[in-house]
């Protein structure tokens, strides 16, 4: 029975984690809701440039703390629930070195830029639906240019040219 306690214990410290990453909480939470209507995406989009140009890289690396649970960053770091970051910059969606993408990722034509990072992490479920993130995204368009700005400064990928 006591090793029956364990594993309940283990089930429910492994569910509260995954819901942590789709809920508001810590520091960075007040960044994490859901994301900002569809027609407000387009308007976020096309400022990308214009919103890493202004970006916090070390706000950024606050709201990083929610993504470091499945994501590391680090040249030749390990996948985690979700892939290695590095190189993320650029490449296509899908073929990070040893991470089991669903169907969706791997048959999408997404190449990894500023641009489709935002929208990425605006909405995940809704920029590709069938993929298996279980994050809701950011809202604010600016945390999404700091979390940008942050991953691009530790993964090595150059910062687009100001506009």
């Amino acid at each position: 029975m006591r090793s029956l306690s364990r594993v309940s214990v283990g089930v429910i410290a492994s569910f509260s984690l995954l819901a942590a990453c789709a809920q508001d909480s810590g520091p960075a939470a007040t960044a994490t809701t859901a994301a900002a209507p569809d027609a407000a995406a387009p308007a976020a989009e096309a400022d990308i440039a214009t919103r890493l140009a202004a970006a916090d890289p070390e706000k950024g690396k606050v709201l990083f703390l929610q993504c470091r649970a499945c994501h590391s960053l680090e040249q030749g770091g390990m996948n985690k629930v979700g892939p290695n970051l590095w190189g993320v910059f650029g490449r296509k969606a899908g073929l990070a070195e040893g991470f089991d993408y669903s169907d969706a990722v791997k048959n999408s034509a997404i190449v990894w830029t500023a641009e489709a990072l935002d929208a990425w992490l605006a909405r995940p479920s809704e920029f590709l639906p069938g993929n298996r993130m279980v994050f809701v995204g950011i809202r604010k368009p600016e945390d999404r240019a700091n979390l940008i700005a942050y991953v691009q400064r530790e993964t090595g990928a150059a910062a687009p040219a100001a506009p």
